[in-house]
């Protein structure tokens, strides 16, 4: 499985609006798992103690994992910040990712309409600064081999986008390789036709 993440190398991502004399900032961080989330969340109410309302959304782990999604409209509303927000991260296809909406009202009622849009404004905003990468999900696997193989078992293993980690030198060579979790499948396919070679994941 593959997805993108935010590229941010530790850092925050913030963009702001000024919508009818409300102030709304967007700050978008690289988060893996909800307790990442919460000291996210938690980072920005200690930075704007004053704000009207801090909403957020999450995208906590790959993208189609919706077991992983959260939202709140903190105050706002039902249904005019968070969940609009969510829907435009969903929509993003972005994982490992959470987004805090700060506001800081500037006296003009927007309306549910008006908040809807707002806070999907600043969604999107800040989405779209944010520089990505593609993640790849790696396992480790062990093969169990005779010396005589080494060769041809460690070619296979490569053309199939295998790295050596480790070799361990016993009754047989024990090989340790990491590889793209996407290429495990074919890679076993392929040893199907080796049957002295013994291959198991960790």
């Amino acid at each position: 499985m593959t997805y993108l993440i935010p590229d941010l190398h530790g850092q925050d991502l913030e963009v702001r609006l000024t919508i009818k004399n409300s102030l709304f900032i967007a700050n978008l961080r690289h988060t893996q798992g909800r307790e990442a989330c919460n000291q996210h969340l938690q980072a920005m109410r200690e930075l704007y103690p004053d704000a009207n309302h801090h909403c957020w959304a999450v995208v906590a782990e790959a993208p189609e994992n919706s077991t992983y999604w959260g939202f709140s409209d903190a105050g706002e509303p039902s249904g005019t910040a968070g969940r609009p927000m969510l829907q435009v991260l969903s929509h993003a296809n972005i994982g490992e990712v959470s987004i805090v909406v700060i506001r800081y009202f500037g006296g003009t009622k927007l309306g549910t309409g008006g908040l809807v849009r707002a806070y999907s404004d600043a969604t999107k905003a800040v989405i779209a600064e944010c520089p990505t990468v593609v993640k790849r999900n790696y396992c480790e696997i062990t093969i169990s081999l005779h010396y005589d193989l080494s060769g041809k078992i460690e070619h296979l293993c490569q053309r199939h986008g295998g790295e050596i980690i480790d070799r361990q030198y016993d009754q047989q060579l024990l090989l340790h390789i990491k590889l793209l979790e996407a290429n495990l499948t074919a890679l076993q396919a392929a040893l199907k036709g080796w049957p002295q070679v013994k291959l198991t994941s960790l």
